[in-house]
């Protein structure tokens, strides 16, 4: 018996001893199961700290996310409602009686609202400022305004008979169709406005058919075009309202606004004309100072014939809004041109005025 039970002592101390050890002195192994256990002790406390640590950051970049949320719903409503703010034209009324100009009106470029209206709904003839729509869909058709075209001899002897306004291009002469833009608007030239029309649709016929369709599309129903020069035709009308209307459209067009509010531009060398030439806005050249109460004039498009008088569609900068006024029928004497630029600085001071106070 004494030997069995020393035989199964010597048989099992392993077993005996392995299944206290974790317990008793777990420090004093190194070997065996006793090392294993503590390594994985060990190794279960650092999986629980970096889990914790994994957690403290996953919850910081869980607030920095909810912070940059909140951050970016505040700016964009912020955004909103300044943009709201600038899309409410302002709250005044600007009488143009005092004008001399027989027809006119005063628009918030931003919402079209009118501030300002005499005989704003009458028939009127346009002139050249036809050559706003013209332009405008010049631009919109015309898929590479750098090339370059030449000046066809076409239409020429009809403009010098009518005489017609030129920017001083010649027939046959190599152009930049974008310089034909600048000729159109800023010296009105009419050469440019009819090949500014070949350009884009072939004729000038087919121009007008895209004009006047233009003009539907925008609602208006007072406007007809019969040509894309401005000059003289019983069947080509508008009113001050419709036209200021098209301005209103033209200027959300990038190119055109740019030429628009030009105020000279220099053509380069061509085959014609080796040292180039400029010309300058018929508007801005009979201007000591654009400057207006609160703001600025920053372009506009002159017109006259006989039949129109002295016109003008013009844009300015105020307050830091921009608005548009058009007068038209002023006097039928070519000599009294400086009366309708008058009347534009009439309006808007008048308008600064109210806006300050």
């Amino acid at each position: 018996m004494e030997r069995t039970t020393r035989d199964s002592r010597r048989r099992y101390p392993q077993r005996s001893g392995s299944r206290y050890a974790d317990k008793r002195s777990s420090s004093r192994y190194t070997g065996g199961r006793t090392a294993q256990t503590s390594r994985h002790s060990g190794t279960s406390g650092r999986r629980s700290g970096t889990r914790c640590r994994r957690g403290s950051r996953n919850r910081l970049y869980a607030c920095l996310i909810v912070f940059l949320v909140l951050v970016i719903i505040c700016g964009a409503g912020t955004l909103l409602l300044n943009r709201a703010g600038r899309d409410e034209a302002p709250d005044v009324t600007v009488s143009l009686d005092s004008l001399d100009s027989p027809y006119a009106v005063l628009l918030d470029a931003g919402t079209g609202t009118v501030l300002g209206s005499k005989r704003s709904e009458e028939k009127i003839f346009p002139a050249s400022m036809v050559k706003i729509m013209t332009v405008l869909t010049a631009v919109e058709h015309i898929k590479n305004l750098d090339e370059t075209v030449t000046m066809s001899y076409d239409y020429y002897d009809a403009l010098y008979e009518q005489d017609a306004s030129r920017a001083g291009f010649e027939p046959g002469e190599e152009v930049v169709i974008r310089d034909l833009l600048y000729g159109a608007l800023l010296p009105s030239g009419a050469e440019c406005c009819m090949e500014l029309a070949l350009q884009a649709a072939g004729s000038e016929s087919a121009m007008t058919e895209m004009m006047n369709a233009k003009a539907a599309e925008l609602g208006l129903t007072q406007t007809q075009f019969t040509n894309v020069t401005g000059l003289h035709n019983e069947e080509q009308f508008s009113t001050p309202h419709e036209i200021a209307l098209i301005l209103q459209e033209a200027l959300k067009n990038k190119t055109f606004r740019e030429v628009f509010t030009t105020k000279s531009y220099t053509v380069g060398a061509s085959n014609v004309h080796p040292d180039g030439f400029t010309f300058q806005s018929s508007m801005f050249k009979n201007m000591e100072t654009a400057a207006v109460t609160g703001g600025e004039i920053m372009g506009g498009k002159t017109g006259y014939t006989d039949e129109a008088g002295h016109c003008l569609a013009s844009m300015a900068e105020i307050e830091g809004r921009e608005y548009i006024l058009v007068t038209a029928g002023w006097a039928e004497n070519p000599q009294t041109e400086q009366y309708h630029i008058s009347d534009a600085f009439l309006a808007y001071n008048t308008l600064g005025s109210a806006l300050q106070s």
